[in-house]
């Protein structure tokens, strides 16, 4: 099967990067690339983070029978004004820019690339993990106000002496949410020594690298949490003043996930009373108590870099290869949402 393939990209996953890896379809048709204005952005009701316009999109599609999206949008109104689409890539673990409803009653295969960050954001997660029980966080903080103040020496022989602080190695590492990443998280906490709690009401298989509990007995037995649960409206602050006022006084809380998943209010409340000893944050609430929070020295706050490494974004583009060809060739596709 000829296929005609559009690319766009955006500033997180540019255009240049998807040719060096959709150069290589390039013995089942054309593959053109386009670039979204990142100005360019109205109000759009059904998706969300997403860059550019659908007026944009559409202008660029011609006869494509092939998007490939990172954060393009892809609504309706682009899929009824070119019926010669007929698969949207969306190399996204989660594709909320496409309109998949209609999508899905339109007859448009729409593919993803679900866990293609596991990796980077458990390793992330780890070096979170690490640096809140070594307190890297108030020493650098320190190091930074002595040379603030003119000090130009440092006795780095025994000045660490200031900071002793623990490892994770026999401490409990409480995940809440044991997918992918989830998994993955539990899996490094082992090999540096940690006893593992998880909580996962969906989850049914068996496993060896954590211990299945209750949200409650999670929230009292841990000495950090790390949450990797699915955005929805029952896990919207899961980690809220309930649960906080459950956890060990001292506790750290990590969040690689989303950003709705933290009441960062009552976060904020816990660190000031010392309830919490430290948090690591990779997601914000866009106008919440971000810049707050990364005032303090007690709290590492990172702008969403989870999943920002060039390997998650190879693994992706390699998955949507793998699913175009098998879509060209008239096969099932692996990764189909819609």
């Amino acid at each position: 099967m000829t296929l005609s393939i559009l690319a766009i990209g955006d500033s997180y996953l540019p255009a240049a990067d998807m040719a060096r890896a959709l150069e290589s379809l390039a013995d089942l048709g054309a593959v053109r690339y386009e670039t979204v204005d990142i100005d360019d952005r109205p109000e759009l009701a059904g998706i969300h983070e997403y860059q550019g316009s659908p007026e944009a999109v559409s202008g660029w599609i011609a006869d494509a029978d092939v998007l490939v999206v990172h954060a393009a949008p892809v609504t309706r109104s682009v899929l009824e004004a070119h019926p010669s689409v007929r698969l949207v890539a969306c190399v996204r673990g989660g594709a909320v820019n496409i309109d998949l409803a209609a999508a899905a009653e339109l007859g448009v295969t729409v593919i993803n690339t679900p866990a293609k960050n596991a990796v980077s954001v458990a390793d992330l997660t780890m070096t979170f993990i690490h640096a809140l029980f070594r307190g890297v966080g108030p020493a650098t903080s320190w190091l930074r106000a002595q040379s603030e103040a003119g000090d130009t020496h440092l006795d780095s022989t025994f000045i660490g002496g200031q900071w002793i602080a623990a490892e994770p190695r026999g401490a409990t590492l409480g995940v809440i949410g044991f997918g992918a990443i989830g998994q993955r998280v539990a899996a490094q906490a082992r090999f540096y020594g940690m006893r593992v709690l998880a909580f996962d009401p969906f989850f049914t298989g068996q496993t060896d690298l954590a211990d299945l509990v209750t949200l409650e007995q999670l929230a009292a037995e841990s000495d950090v949490v790390s949450v990797h649960a699915k955005e929805t409206a029952e896990t919207r602050h899961i980690l809220g003043a309930p649960f906080i006022a459950r956890m060990k006084r001292g506790a750290y809380v990590v969040n690689t996930a989303r950003q709705s998943l933290l009441d960062e209010a009552a976060l904020l409340s816990a660190l000031e009373s010392g309830a919490l000893g430290g948090a690591a944050l990779d997601v914000v609430e866009p106008d919440g108590l971000w810049p707050q929070l990364v005032q303090r020295a007690d709290v590492i706050v990172s702008p969403h870099l989870g999943g920002a490494t060039r390997q998650t974004q190879e693994r992706g583009l390699e998955m949507i290869v793998a699913d175009i060809r098998r879509f060209a060739a008239g096969d099932p596709v692996t990764f189909r949402v819609a």
